[in-house]
């Protein structure tokens, strides 16, 4: 919820702090490239001392994160701190998020993979996917409700509601996996060649929603001459209804057709490609909104199938070192966004496009020979 937010906000705020794009994106980067080391850390963290705490931690970490933020960005906006000033602590500020905000996710896929066989493993971590995509259409639409009180409220909710959530798992959650004392459990390495195709696939996925969800604010403003109010308004929306699509993909399709790792990974590859193709030839704000749309369907079958093929290519005490692995790898999408992205959209705005659909039709030939892939496939057809 609060990076959807974040992500349709920060662009406009940026205008008003007289901030670069690149700096926009530096903001995102080093948590990103944080996220890349701590996560694995704090993936195999919870597989010795269990997938209760590290969640914990993340939600705590992320409210912190925010809200220091949010005071940051008011400062600079009010001239009590020069850019010179505010640009570093926003960074240090999302650089907290990167180090302690990165254990939720591995530790939550984790627990959900203690408690399913590999038959129901792809639709239950869709359902993660999905809970992922139900805070990215709310988090805009509470942005639009809320900027009326203040064009920083919605930070300081999200942060409430993190902080709310991370009472309800202490109180709610059950923690069922047992802490390993002081053995720890198989270290899985980044480029294992069990989980390197999904590291990839994770990579590119990231990088190519990076890319876009870090540049379409710019695009809507220099593309369509969008005031900053407009531009809010119109990339929540566009936002909002990528995320629905891949609600829809996540909670119906996988849930009820239960595809393999495999299709989703060819389906999801295949049509963010078509997403990235109408972007780069749109000159009006109806295909932009058309290509959200379709890229929200195109990941809704990206994530699940990444997930899903990850954790069935290795052993259950290698979960959340393999989940960490795998999403902290694609945090680096951030990074490649900040530094590579957004400087080419300063050169030409269509470029990031172009580029996110070279990838993507290099990752479908590679999901296409590639026989690991496969191989969990049928790994899963057999498994119990």
């Amino acid at each position: 919820m609060g990076q959807s937010l974040l992500l349709s906000i920060l662009p406009p705020l940026s205008r008003e702090l007289a901030m670069q794009e690149w700096q926009v994106g530096a903001v995102f980067a080093l948590s990103a490239a944080l996220w890349i080391v701590a996560s694995p850390f704090w993936g195999r963290r919870s597989d010795r001392i269990g997938r209760k705490p590290v969640i914990l931690i993340g939600m705590a970490g992320y409210a912190v994160s925010m809200v220091l933020l949010a005071v940051v960005i008011q400062l600079g906006i009010d001239g009590a701190l020069v850019l010179a000033v505010a640009f570093p602590l926003m960074v240090v500020t999302r650089a907290i998020f990167g180090m302690f905000g990165s254990g939720t996710f591995p530790a939550s896929q984790a627990y959900v993979a203690d408690r399913t066989t590999r038959r129901e493993r792809t639709p239950a971590l869709a359902t993660i996917g999905a809970a992922f995509g139900v805070g990215i259409i709310v988090g805009p639409g509470i942005g639009a409700l809320l900027v009326d009180l203040g064009a920083l409220t919605p930070l300081y909710v999200v942060a409430g509601l993190a902080t709310c959530s991370a009472i309800a798992c202490w109180f709610m959650l059950p923690e069922r996996t047992p802490p390993r004392g002081k053995r720890l459990p198989p270290r899985v390495r980044t480029w294992d060649a069990r989980i390197r195709p999904f590291v990839i696939a994770s990579i590119v996925m990231t990088t190519c929603q990076a890319g876009t969800m870090q540049s379409v604010g710019f695009y809507m403003i220099d593309l369509l001459d969008y005031g900053a109010d407009q531009a809010v308004r119109q990339v929540g929306l566009g936002l909002t209804a990528s995320a629905a699509a891949a609600l829809v993909v996540q909670l119906y399709v996988v849930r009820r057709y239960q595809p393999s790792p495999r299709l989703l990974l060819f389906g999801g590859a295949g049509i963010s490609l078509a997403c990235f193709v109408l972007f780069a030839l749109s000159n009006t704000y109806l295909p932009i909104m058309l290509a959200l749309i379709i890229l929200g369907f195109g990941h809704g079958m990206l994530r699940p199938g990444i997930a899903a093929a990850g954790s069935l290519a290795v052993n259950p005490d290698e979960q959340g070192s393999a989940a960490g692995i795998i999403n902290g790898m694609g945090a680096s999408g951030h990074v490649i966004g900040a530094f590579v992205t957004l400087p080419l959209y300063e050169v030409w705005l269509r470029a990031p496009y172009v580029l996110n659909g070279v990838l993507m039709a290099l990752l479908l030939a590679y999901i296409l020979i590639h026989p690991q892939v496969r191989a969990v496939t049928v790994a899963r057809r057999r498994g119990a």
